[in-house]
């Protein structure tokens, strides 16, 4: 591949706006599928923002670093303008499974103290906290889910993104991000406001998709983690390396499954075929197994356990 081609300096799509890689700074990338981008109108009209459910319209405008092998959208396609405005009423009908991931979650740290739950929805992951003994308060970006926690929960959760709030150094025993850097613009910055907000040996508890893992790479551009709100794709390397950077020793990086329904499991089929979607809810409603609890790890979702050194 020549320089002037898929190693030149990185470009979004159309806008020509130049990228620097978030973990090496490298300005070098190349496509991450063989097959040539489709062509990405920048500016994509956005639809209100669900959790529980993303467009898989930009997989092939995804660049790879070729210093570091960071995964990436490219600049033009980031955006966390449309994150104040999401709603998502699906998402509460799994209240009960979420709190409960969320405790498995939180098992990885030790118990008690201070903790922030950066992007914290509709504060499940708040609540089981609460029940761990942990002092717990939340941040996030959308309206609807952080009035819905204070609401519904009576939850301390302020409505905005950590860089813009003025909160003390040192102040918190344990930082979440739990499915949340993957949809960061700048994971660099919000990583260094976490190490500033954490107390010394804090700890920094993050969950995301792994690119790096077995199952992402032989899924190829079908891998379920490949959405059009995920702008950054991290595996183990290259997170260790930006945790590291930033001040951060790393305690642990684990595959963790989850479970939910397996109503659930189905409906995310309709990113990818609603023909077989609305075929395997019929029939799993038509035998009553729709309900059945399914856990799964395939070892493609990584929990990380850092402490600030």
């Amino acid at each position: 591949m020549s320089a002037t081609s898929t190693e030149a300096r990185a470009q979004s799509p159309q806008s020509g706006e130049q990228d620097t890689c978030a973990v090496c700074g490298s300005a070098r990338f190349v496509p991450h599928f063989r097959r040539s981008a489709a062509p990405v109108e920048v500016g994509l009209e956005r639809k209100v923002y669900r959790i529980t459910h993303s467009h898989r319209r930009l997989v092939h405008a995804i660049v790879r670093c070729t210093d570091c092998g960071l995964v990436t959208l490219p600049p033009a396609l980031r955006s966390t303008a449309h994150y104040g405005d999401a709603e998502d009423p699906y998402y509460l009908e799994q209240a009960d499974q979420r709190v409960a991931n969320a405790r498995r979650l939180l098992a990885l740290v030790p118990a008690g103290g201070r903790l922030l739950d950066i992007g914290c929805a509709c504060g499940f992951l708040l609540l089981a906290a609460r029940e761990l003994g942990f002092s717990a308060e939340g941040v996030e970006m959308s309206a609807w889910a952080s009035e819905y926690a204070r609401r519904q929960f009576g939850l301390p959760v302020r409505t905005g993104c950590l860089e813009t709030l003025d909160l003390p150094p040192a102040s918190y025993d344990v930082v979440v991000m739990a499915d949340t850097i993957e949809h960061l613009t700048d994971p660099r910055t919000t990583i260094r406001h976490i190490h500033r907000v954490l107390r010394p040996e804090g700890r920094l508890l993050l969950l995301t998709p792994d690119i790096g893992s077995v199952v992402a790479r032989l899924a190829g551009a079908r891998w379920w983690g490949l959405l059009d709100d995920h702008y950054y794709y991290f595996s183990r390397l290259t997170l260790r390396r930006l945790l590291e950077d930033e001040g951060f020793a790393i305690d642990a990086i684990r595959a963790l499954g989850r479970q939910f329904p397996l109503a659930h499991w189905i409906f995310k089929l309709s990113q990818y075929s609603a023909g077989l979607h609305r075929v395997a809810a019929r029939l799993t409603r038509a035998l009553g197994i729709d309900r059945w609890q399914i856990s799964i790890n395939v070892g493609d979702q990584m929990a990380c356990v850092a402490r600030r050194r």
